[in-house]
């Protein structure tokens, strides 16, 4: 076997790895604005099973987003544990919008929400995320790899 067959199939084993390791990840993803009028939020997971997510972790993430704002809000939000970056570095699989949520939400910025396109990416350090599964354990799942294997969620 040639060394670039042996990387193709090594490529491979790696990535189905890194899926399988994803599986608790949703399989959609919901707006904020949608979950706030929901009986029971949730949505499914890669596996089929359903990610629950409490109503008064919403509600207090509702009081931090404009309402205007609160459609371009997708929940879960995923955080995804970045290796390349350093150690306990993770970053948001997400919108700049989201990456700005939680700046806020851990009083990290004190800009207004009219500027938060202008943000710079997020580097979220282990106690930041802790802090942030402190107040949003239902609302934040953490995943696993490469940054374009979880793009397409």
């Amino acid at each position: 076997m040639s060394e670039s067959q042996i990387e193709k199939i090594f490529g491979a084993m790696i990535e189905e790895e890194v899926r399988s390791l994803n599986y608790h990840l949703p399989k959609t993803r919901k707006p904020l604005k949608i979950l706030l009028k929901e009986k029971t939020p949730s949505v499914e997971t890669q596996d089929g099973r359903s990610i629950l997510m409490k109503k008064e972790e919403i509600a207090k993430l509702s009081e931090i987003v404009p309402s205007h704002l609160q459609d371009k809000i997708q929940l879960p939000i995923i955080i995804q544990r970045r290796f390349d970056l350093g150690k306990s570095i993770y970053t948001v699989i997400g919108n700049r919008l989201e990456e700005f949520t939680l700046k806020k939400a851990l009083e990290l910025n004190d800009h207004d929400f009219t500027e938060y396109e202008k943000e710079e990416p997020f580097h979220i350090f282990k106690p930041y995320l802790s802090e942030l599964i402190r107040m949003f354990h239902t609302l934040i799942v953490i995943g696993f790899g490469k940054p374009e294997s979880l793009s397409e969620l």
